[in-house]
C-alpha cells in the first residue's frame, strides 16, 4: 500500500501528516519552527522527528500490509531560496522526497491544479498566482528583507513605534502602554530586538490586532500600512485577469484579506480554500505518484 507524507514548514510552527492509498489519515503532528532559511538545523530537526511520527502512525494504521517507501513533500519557509533540497533529502528516510517552498503548497492546498490566487500570511506573507499551471509569486523574501504586512512585520512595526512614542515623535497609545510595560522600557526593548527572531515578534501581533479592535488608532494604521501593500500585491497579480479567485491561508490572511476587501477591495472575488497548506503538499504526494512528476 502506497503512503503519502505531506509537511508544512513556517517560522513558527511547523505540520506532518500522512495518508494512506486507501484514503485513511493519520493525526496531524507538529512541532517547532522550520524556517530553512533563517535555521536549518532547527528545522532539519523538526522534520526528521515529524516525518518518523507520521511514518510510525500510517503503518499503525495499517499493521497487516507493508507499506510502500513514502511519498513524501516539504513545503518549506526559506526552501526557494536556499537550495535546501539536497541536503533535506539526503537525511530524510528513504522513498520518494521532493522539497517545495510553502507557497507551493499553500496554491495546491487552496487550488489543487486550478488557477487563483493566494495570500499567505502567518509569521511571514507570500503572494502567488497559479495560472496554467505556472506560478507567479511576490514577496516572501524573509524578515529582514521583505514579509511586509507579516506577523512578524506588525510586532516589530508596534515596538519601532513605540520607541517613536517614548521620543516624543508619535502619539503614544495604550497599545504603546501595554508594549513598554510588557518589555521594561528602553533597554528591554532593545534587548528583545538582540536576541528575538521573527516567530518572536509574531507573537505580539495578536496584541496589535487587540487594540485596532477597541479603536487604538496607532494599531490600525499599522494593520492599514500593512494591507496596502498586499492590496497592491494582489492587484499586481491581478493585472490582465481580474475575476480570477483569491484565497488566503495562514493565521493571518483571513483576517487582513477581510480588511482589504473593506477598504477598497471589494472587487476582488475572494473564495474559501479547498483545503489547508498541509492538504496541499499531501495532494502533490498524491499527484506525483500517480503522474511520476515531483
Amino acid at each position: 500500500m502506497q503512503v503519502f507524507i505531506g509537511v508544512d514548514g513556517g517560522g513558527t510552527t511547523c505540520r506532518a501528516q500522512a495518508a494512506l492509498s486507501d484514503g485513511r489519515h493519520t493525526q496531524i503532528f507538529t512541532g517547532g519552527a522550520a524556517n530553512v532559511s533563517s535555521d536549518f538545523d532547527t528545522a532539519r530537526r523538526e522534520i526528521e522527528s515529524l516525518v518518523a511520527l507520521a511514518q510510525t502512525a500510517a503503518q499503525a494504521l495499517a499493521p497487516e500490509v507493508a507499506l510502500a517507501p513514502p511519498h513524501i513533500v516539504l513545503g518549506l519557509a526559506g526552501a526557494s531560496e536556499t537550495g535546501a533540497a539536497a541536503r533535506l533529502r539526503a537525511v530524510l528516510p528513504g522513498g520518494h522526497v521532493t522539497v517545495h517552498g510553502d507557497i507551493d503548497i499553500s496554491l495546491w492546498g487552496a487550488f489543487n491544479d486550478a488557477d487563483g490566487i493566494v495570500l499567505a500570511v502567518g509569521t511571514g506573507s507570500v503572494l502567488a498566482r497559479q495560472k496554467g499551471g505556472r506560478m507567479h509569486r511576490l514577496g516572501g523574501y524573509g524578515f529582514m528583507l521583505g514579509d511586509t504586512g507579516s506577523g512578524a512585520w506588525i510586532g516589530s512595526e508596534a515596538l519601532r513605534r513605540t520607541l517613536y512614542a517614548h521620543d516624543g515623535l508619535a502619539p503614544r497609545t495604550a497599545l504603546m502602554d501595554e508594549l513598554w510595560d510588557r518589555f521594561g522600557g528602553v533597554a528591554g526593548l532593545i534587548g528583545f530586538a538582540h536576541r528575538a527572531r521573527p516567530a518572536d515578534y509574531a507573537a505580539l501581533a495578536p496584541i496589535v490586532l487587540a487594540h485596532d479592535r477597541a479603536s487604538c488608532p496607532v494599531a490600525g494604521a499599522i494593520l492599514d500600512q500593512g494591507c496596502a501593500w498586499l492590496r497592491q500585491a494582489l492587484q499586481h497579480l491581478l493585472n490582465g485577469t481580474p475575476d480570477m479567485p483569491v484565497a488566503s491561508l495562514g493565521g493571518l490572511g483571513p483576517v487582513l484579506l477581510q480588511r482589504i476587501v473593506a477598504q477598497g477591495g471589494a472587487h476582488l472575488r475572494c473564495i474559501a480554500p479547498k483545503g489547508t497548506a498541509l492538504d496541499g503538499a499531501l495532494w502533490k504526494a498524491r499527484r506525483s505518484a500517480a503522474t511520476g512528476v515531483s
